[in-house]
């Protein structure tokens, strides 16, 4: 039967958005008609990508990290703005259910796009937020308060493996029941390899300052690198060039896909929806988390445990160094996971 769905991927940095496109293209695929409701970057990326659909605007999370402050702290200073913007939301979405007939939401990541007159499905890969170091004691209350507001949605779906998990700890949870759907990415791997143009493809991402900082200390350093290098600015709206490297401020899906296919190695921030779109591709990579950011610092740590990727500090980043430690890590693979195990395409034909 056809539904009228709605998509709301959050707007913190643009790995929400991406990852829900392969959801938007699955549903279009099955005869459904779908609308978008999103903000900040995410809304000219996902238009670029799906100009035939409609579009709603939400308000912007805004979030920004700081130069010097720890994240959680400006996370903490920033939450009455984020609450304000999850009520704001909440109330334009129950508009958007009634005036435009909507029948389900998809909701990745944010809190407040749900309603009681549609199926409301909340998508995320942070079920238990982790706190740094010196603010662990605050981890259960945070957690505590993230599972009430998940638990106003009818069902959760997590976008991993049940077994064999990648986000490991931060899906072990017994608040709230969910549903693991596979990885989501908006790639898929072809048969036939495509022939290598760059030693090195640096992917950047991620809210401000610290996207610029990390674009900093990679363009002082790849200087000295004498491999061919493309860097991905991660900066849609933007339409200022840089000197001295190859680069493009926003690449398309299929353009991206192929010159990651095209790419050795890549260099980029541990987010999930960048680990997702290398595992697809089974990439070789060198993480370096967004500084003070849990998640990011905790999947870095996991992937390098398990020999799969090389991580580095950004405050220790050293681009030969490396270079040269990433050639003892295997990289991605999709054979660990059995195809049951993504049971997405069966999930969104029994919406």
């Amino acid at each position: 039967m056809k539904k009228r769905i709605l998509i709301t991927p959050l707007d913190w940095g643009l790995g929400h958005a991406t990852r829900c496109i392969s959801i938007i293209r699955l549903l279009l695929d099955k005869g459904h008609e779908v609308c978008i409701a999103t903000s900040g970057l995410a809304l000219p990326l996902l238009k670029q990508e799906f100009p035939h659909l409609s579009f709603f605007e939400l308000p912007s999370y805004q979030a920004r990290y700081s130069a010097t402050l720890p994240l959680m702290m400006k996370v903490f200073l920033q939450s009455p703005y984020f609450l304000r913007v999850i009520q704001q939301e909440h109330t334009i979405i129950e508009k958007l259910v009634a005036e435009q007939g909507i029948d389900v939401i998809l909701s990745d990541n944010r809190y407040g796009c749900y309603s009681q007159k549609a199926k409301s499905i909340f998508i995320t890969h942070q079920l238990t937020l982790q706190m740094p170091t010196g603010l662990r004691w605050l981890q259960g209350l945070v957690n505590y308060f993230n599972h009430r507001l998940i638990r106003k949605f009818e069902v959760c779906w997590v976008p991993d493996f049940r077994t064999n998990p990648i986000t490991g700890a931060l899906t072990h949870t017994t608040d709230v029941e969910v549903t693991f759907i596979g990885m989501l990415s908006r790639f898929h791997k072809r048969e036939v390899s495509a022939p290598k143009k760059y030693d090195l493809l640096v992917l950047l991402s991620g809210p401000e300052p610290q996207r610029s900082l990390l674009e900093k200390l990679v363009l002082q350093q790849v200087k000295e690198y004498t491999g061919k290098v493309l860097l991905v600015r991660g900066l849609p709206n933007t339409n200022e060039t840089l000197a001295d490297v190859e680069n493009v401020n926003h690449l398309s899906s299929h353009e991206l896909q192929a010159a990651l296919e095209a790419s050795s190695l890549v260099l980029a921030r541990s987010g999930y929806t960048t680990i997702m779109d290398l595992y697809f591709l089974e990439k070789k990579a060198i993480f370096i988390p967004t500084p003070g950011q849990t998640e990011q610092e905790y999947l870095a740590k996991q992937l390098s445990e398990r020999d799969i990727a090389f991580s580095m500090k950004q405050e220790e980043f050293d681009l030969i160094k490396a270079l040269e430690a990433s050639k003892s890590f295997k990289g991605f693979s999709r054979s660990v996971h059995p195809a049951s195990e993504e049971p997405l395409s069966d999930l969104l034909s029994g919406l």
